[in-house]
C-alpha cells in the first residue's frame, strides 16, 4: 500500500509516516565549541513543492546513515520521521514547526518527482519586520537589501507560473 504524499505546510507535531518530496536546498553541520567542536547534529533546509521550506535535523547519532546523500539541490523523498516545534531561539524558517530524523526515517534520493521542486527559496521582509528582529537573537538574515523594481517577463507561456524580474539594491 503507497503512503500518502503530504505537503510541509500539512504536517503537525508527532510521528508521520507520510512522504514528502522535497528538495535539500543547504545543510551544516552544530558542533558544541565547548566540546572541544564535538558535532552534535546537522542542520538541513528543504523546500517543497509549495515552496515551503522546512528546518531539518539530524543527529550525530544518525548522520553516518544519511551523510553521503546530502548534495544541495537533490531532490528526495522522505518518510517515517518526526514533526516537532522549532525552539523559538533557533529559528531557520517561517514555520514553527521542524523534522527530526528518526530511527525508521526513509530518505530516498529522486530523479522524477510528480510535481517539479523549486531550486531555491527566499524570504522577504520589509522594513518594520528587520527592524522588530533587531537585537532578538531569534533569526539572522542572510542578504539585507531593497527591492528597486519588479517587471513581469515577456516570454513566460501562459501555462506557467508568472515570472517576474527583480531589481535589487544591496546594502555593503
Amino acid at each position: 500500500m503507497a503512503m500518502a504524499k503530504v505537503f510541509f505546510s500539512d504536517l503537525k507535531t508527532g510521528r508521520c509516516s507520510s512522504v514528502v518530496e522535497a528538495r535539500l536546498l543547504r545543510f551544516w553541520e552544530a558542533r558544541n565549541v565547548k566540546r572541544g567542536g564535538e558535532l552534535m547534529w546537522m542542520d538541513l533546509l528543504m523546500v517543497d513543492v509549495n515552496s515551503t521550506v522546512m528546518q531539518v535535523t539530524i543527529t550525530a547519532g544518525r548522520l553516518p546513515q544519511f551523510r553521503e546523500k546530502l548534495h544541495a539541490g537533490t531532490m528526495f523523498s522522505v518518510s517515517g520521521f518526526d514533526v516537532s516545534r522549532c525552539a523559538q531561539n533557533f529559528r531557520l524558517t517561517d514555520s514553527s514547526l521542524m523534522i527530526r530524523f528518526n530511527e525508521s526515517t526513509s530518505f530516498q534520493e529522486l530523479t522524477d518527482p510528480d510535481s517539479p521542486l523549486p531550486e531555491e527559496a527566499f524570504r522577504f521582509r520589509n522594513h518594520s519586520e528587520l527592524i522588530g528582529l533587531a537585537n532578538t537573537n531569534t533569526q539572522l538574515p542572510d542578504i539585507i537589501g531593497e527591492i528597486l523594481s519588479v517587471k513581469s517577463t515577456v516570454c513566460d507561456p501562459p501555462e506557467e507560473k508568472n515570472r517576474v524580474m527583480v531589481t535589487l539594491k544591496l546594502d555593503r
